[in-house]
This record gives C-alpha cells, structure tokens and sequence, in this order.
C-alpha cells in the first residue's frame, strides 16, 4: 500500500516543502502502452481546505469538453479522488488542460451525486502549463467538504484515504495511471480499497510504500 506524507500549514502552502509524488501505476494498457510522466503534490491549510497540485509531460493533450460536468476523462485528464472520512463515500474531481472540471460524491462506481447538487461551493482549478507538458491547481475549501459529506472538515492533521490519476480515453493513445496501484475489474478508478493512506502533519512527511 502507498502512503504520501505531507505538512498542513497554518496559512498559505510553501509549495517547495511538500513532497512531490509519482502517478506512475499504469494499468489496463493498449498494445503500445503511453505512459506520460506525471507527477501530484498534497497538502492542507488549516481552517482553509485540501490543495493539490497536479502536471504531467503530455506534450499535445486533447481539451475538447468546455462546461463543467462534461465527461473530462475523455480528454487529457488530471484526478483527484479523496475520502475525508473514513465511514463516508468519496470526492472526485476530474480536471482537463482548459480547467473544466467534473466533480461527483458516492461510495462507489455506480450512483456517484454531483458536488453541484450537494453545495452551492465550488472546488477552485487552476490550469497552468509546464514544459512539454499541462497542469493544473485545486483547491477543495472545507466549507465545500463539510457540506458535501454532512460532517464538519478542518483540514487539521490526520490520516485520509485518496488517490491521484492521470488518464484519457479519447486520447490518440488511451492510458489510466494512478498513485496507488488499481487492482479493479472491471477496469476502472472508482474503487476506494485501493487508495493510498494520506498522512498529512506538521512534523516529518515524504513518500512511503508498504506491504498489504
């Protein structure tokens, strides 16, 4: 199991302080396999809500979708998948090269509710390029957490559950790479018993991998 360790801060994030991790489990691959180089970065601000920096060395990424909810993982794709609370479902949040973002709650694959129609708060996404490549910016307030899963959320130091993808179905070379290993069938990311353990502190903090 993968665990990423990162600091809460009292304010904003130093970005050059929090570990940098590998979306680098590639799985469900095509003959020729795409493995673009991608990378996440995690942390909280205290009292502020989750922020999460994500790129990938995708040198012509496809951006086709323009409104929110569209289906962004048909397009270049950047995901963040995070469980707040452990006996609760789970946020994703799908973002292309333009920003537009899809953001879904459930337990699961299937019956996944709109954020929209859960908050009238917004994930706030960023998009911004990189060399030979795209990223994008997110910010999850705890406003947005505390009324989506019915539960206060103070982004205070813990132990959390997620996991980070980049992916693109209509992609000219169609690809599905993740944090934490994906063992799913059918194929697919919705499956909270593989995410990695989130550990955010404000002491020591990196990248670990342990044994099941």
């Amino acid at each position: 199991m993968r665990t990423y360790e990162s600091p809460v801060f009292q304010t904003a994030p130093d970005w050059d302080a929090v570990p940098v991790g590998k979306i680098d489990c590639f799985q469900w691959e095509a003959v020729v396999p795409f493995r673009p180089k991608s990378f996440f970065q995690c942390c909280f601000v205290r009292g502020g809500g989750v922020l999460a920096r994500l790129w990938s060395l995708e040198p012509q990424p496809r951006a086709v979708c323009t409104r929110r909810d569209d289906p962004v993982y048909e397009d270049s794709c950047l995901e963040v998948f995070f469980q707040p609370f452990p006996d609760l479902g789970y946020l994703n949040v799908e973002m292309n090269p333009q920003g537009v973002f899809l953001a879904e709650v459930g337990t699961g694959r299937e019956n996944r509710v709109l954020l929209k129609d859960l908050t009238a708060a917004e994930p706030v996404v960023t998009p911004f390029s990189v060399p030979g490549g795209w990223g994008a910016e997110l910010c999850l307030p705890c406003v947005l957490l505390t009324e989506a899963f019915g539960r206060p959320f103070t982004a205070a130091p813990g132990q959390y559950r997620g996991n980070f993808y980049k992916c693109g179905d209509k992609t000219p070379a169609p690809h599905y790479g993740s944090f934490a290993p994906m063992r799913s069938n059918p194929p697919g990311f919705h499956d909270p018993d593989c995410f990695a353990t989130l550990c955010l502190k404000e002491e020591r903090y990196g990248i670990t991998e342990k044994n099941r």
